[in-house]
């Protein structure tokens, strides 16, 4: 096989042409070893004597030049450049590969359907016609294509069936958040979650009511807003469904808290709780008597050896609050 360029419409040229033969090259010269390189092993030279309109006898010696350096064989009366030492010199020297980021598939943003390409949906699938109308009811608005391309975009970019999606709808417009960009937010974290079924809806929704009301409750207690994020939140729902504690004791915690504490300590409320839950305290007179029998046994002074005169001491306050900080254990959350 001759030689090929490795680059289309591009052909490589000998380093030495131009570091060893440049100085004594004639032109026609170099007009054969172009002519030579770009054809490869169909080098003859019939066509470029009569396109140069010069006796093909002046071409043959022009080829003969490069012949003796090296750079041409001839084959079967074929001039190429096929021989290992002519392919090492016209070899290109590889190019450099730039390094592109391409963005992974989820970071890649999804792609909105066309005005046509909705329409066109909206007439094949009639459970999306349906979808579309309700959705119309549900947020008290015509939807338009703006909330028609999202809610597709749900269905067919991100996997949530129909009947979900009307599930997702019917949450935000009970939560009064029915602003297109919080419905599309709120069905892509769904879709992350999988929650592609209706029970698997139904579940979640649950959960983020049973969320809501816990904090509400909360935050009535301690008589102010009370900034929310993802750590306080799993602290919350720990609290009522793995330590089993009711809205009461939690309060109750959270008055602990706030007796010792300058400033909202999540950590601080874990800890009360688990000790009660370790005591097997669950209410709130429960609480209150392990707390004075704590007081009481640590009031009481410790009986002294037979035959040994007690020195007088001081006895230092105590810090409940330090005792419980010190003895449990915090599982910590991250925001």
């Amino acid at each position: 096989m001759g030689y090929r360029p490795a680059m289309p419409g591009m052909f490589a040229v000998p380093e030495a042409l131009v570091d060893e033969h440049l100085k004594l090259a004639r032109e026609l010269d170099l007009k054969v070893l172009l002519w030579i390189l770009r054809k490869g092993e169909v080098g003859g030279l019939e066509a470029l004597a009569h396109w140069l309109g010069r006796p093909e006898g002046d071409l043959v010696d022009a080829a003969q030049f490069w012949i003796d350096k090296g750079l041409v064989t001839v084959d079967s009366g074929q001039l190429t450049v096929d021989s290992a030492e002519a392919k090492a010199a016209v070899q290109p020297a590889a190019l450099p590969v730039p390094v592109v980021a391409v963005p992974a598939p989820d970071e890649l943003p999804p792609i909105r359907p066309t005005a046509t390409q909705v329409l066109t949906r909206t007439q094949e699938d009639a459970a999306l016609r349906r979808l579309f109308r309700e959705a119309d009811k549900l947020l008290g608005r015509t939807i338009g294509y703006e909330g028609q391309c999202t809610l597709l975009m749900l269905h067919d970019t991100y996997g949530l069936p129909s009947e979900v999606i009307f599930m997702l709808l019917t949450h935000c417009a009970k939560l009064e958040k029915t602003n297109i960009s919080y419905i599309m937010k709120a069905g892509a974290a769904w879709a992350e979650r999988e929650i592609d079924t209706i029970e698997k809806a139904g579940e979640w929704i649950a959960y983020l009511e049973n969320s809501s009301s816990l904090w509400n409750q909360l935050c009535r207690h301690a008589g102010k807003d009370i900034p929310k994020g993802k750590a306080r939140e799993k602290y919350l729902l720990r609290w009522s469904g793995e330590l089993g504690f009711g809205m009461d004791m939690i309060c109750l915690a959270y008055d602990e808290m706030a007796d010792s504490c300058s400033k909202i300590e999540f950590a601080y409320i874990d800890k009360v709780l688990e000790g009660w839950h370790a005591a097997g305290v669950k209410t709130p007179a429960g609480a209150a008597a392990a707390k004075e029998q704590f007081r009481a046994k640590q009031a009481t002074p410790a009986p002294q050896k037979p035959g040994r005169e007690s020195a007088p001491q001081h006895r230092p306050s105590f810090d409940l609050a330090a005792y419980e900080r010190s003895t449990l254990q915090v599982p910590v959350f991250e925001e």
